[in-house]
């Protein structure tokens, strides 16, 4: 697939069908055109207006990455989006054209921007730029590759699959290409020398599956949305000591029967807090996540299931019910330097039951008043050592 998209002239999306069988056409009601005068300026004559759905007004965005499309919503449709430097998109109401030079449309929507796309992207061996004119330097290429990668992710976190274990295959294209660019070593969806941060993703209308893909700290353990990167300067408080992925086949991209991650990180008791909390009454969507507290003080956490769902107070419960007698912990992995204060961000993890390893219960951040020290400041060297599955 990445060498036929890729090196691909011209891709043709049927982006309007549900399936191999409905092909590229359909029926389009023509729009209704208004003629009028048009003058500023010297540029004078007739111009013509339709009507727009109100997302596309309001927004250009609508436009380009075709919500309503059925192979928007399809998991290896993303890299066929991405992957190809000039597509021909054959939707429900019109055809349209993407290449670097931006997009078109058959109504006139002329955009100087496309969707996301592998050919558009820096190269992370590329060498800093000097400063611009006003004595500021250009982004870092490689921190842009990897914003970009968690951009792709956040797009293709809720997509569809028919087979459940195809969640790492169906983006093997473009971490294969991210991998190259970067120079970095590709760990079940996330990145060697990032792995403090990317561990830290947050579960957005994310599930578990029932069926092993992925290890419990990899956002591929789940279908939603991951929400990934630390956009503040951050200093890291926890070091990974070691890392062991087994795959399934012989791609390095794709398939995993397990995945172990040493990590040596400060390590914080936590209760829930759950005396006047009752996720059946009517509230906000986080009212659904069981409070959790430190010993000194509350903390914002989130644990990993879908809390805007209609069965969110029902899964809360479970949640609440699965830690009933158990320890679980908050392991500090970055201080983030935010503008007004700093706080310290960690996975919520609890040991797996009948063993001595830990797997991932969300994502929470702590600051110093809940925490009661401050563990950057600690010999790291002291902190504990576990694994996480």
């Amino acid at each position: 697939m990445l060498s036929i998209y890729a090196n691909s002239y011209l891709t043709v999306a049927a982006s309007k069908a549900k399936n191999h069988s409905e092909g590229l056409f359909s029926e389009t009601k023509p729009k209704e055109y208004k003629t009028f005068e048009y003058k500023s300026g010297e540029l004078s004559g007739q111009a013509m207006a339709f009507n727009l759905p109100i997302d596309k007004e309001s927004g250009a965005s609508s436009y380009v990455s075709l919500p309503d499309e059925p192979l928007s919503d399809r998991g290896w449709a993303l890299q066929e989006r991405v992957l190809p430097c000039r597509t021909l998109l054959y939707t429900k109401q019109q055809m349209f054209f993407e290449c670097s030079a931006g997009f078109r449309g058959e109504d006139g929507t002329v955009l100087d921007w496309r969707f996301v796309n592998v050919h558009d992207m820096p190269d992370g061996q590329d060498e800093e730029k000097e400063p611009d004119d006003e004595g500021e330097e250009d982004d870092d290429p490689k921190a842009s590759l990897y914003q970009s990668w968690y951009s792709l992710l956040w797009i293709y976190g809720p997509r569809k699959l028919t087979k459940a274990s195809d969640k790492l295959p169906a983006i093997s294209g473009l971490a294969s290409i991210f991998a190259q660019r970067l120079n970095d070593e590709y760990v079940v969806g996330l990145w060697r020398s990032k792995l403090l941060e990317g561990l830290l993703w947050q579960s957005l209308r994310c599930r578990r599956v029932s069926d092993y893909r992925a290890p419990s700290w990899s956002w591929a353990s789940m279908d939603g949305i991951p929400g990934l990167g630390v956009r503040a300067p951050y200093e890291e408080v926890a070091r990974i000591l070691d890392v062991n992925v087994d795959l399934k086949g012989k791609i390095i991209y794709g398939e995993v029967t397990s995945g172990r991650l040493r990590i040596q990180a400060p390590m914080e008791r936590l209760y829930l807090d759950v005396k006047d909390w009752d996720p059946t009454k009517p509230g906000f969507a986080y009212d659904n996540n069981p409070p959790v507290r430190t010993a000194h003080d509350e903390t914002h956490s989130r644990f990993d299931f879908d809390f805007t769902a209609d069965d969110a107070p029902q899964e809360a419960l479970k949640v609440v019910k699965s830690l009933e007698g158990k320890e679980f912990f908050a392991l500090i992995l970055l201080k983030v330097k935010e503008p007004d204060e700093e706080t310290y961000h960690a996975v919520m993890v609890k040991r797996v039951d009948g063993g001595d390893e830990y797997e991932r219960l969300g994502f929470g951040f702590i600051d110093k008043k809940a925490l009661g020290c401050r563990p950057e400041l600690e010999a790291q060297d002291k902190f504990p050592v576990i694994t996480l599955v």
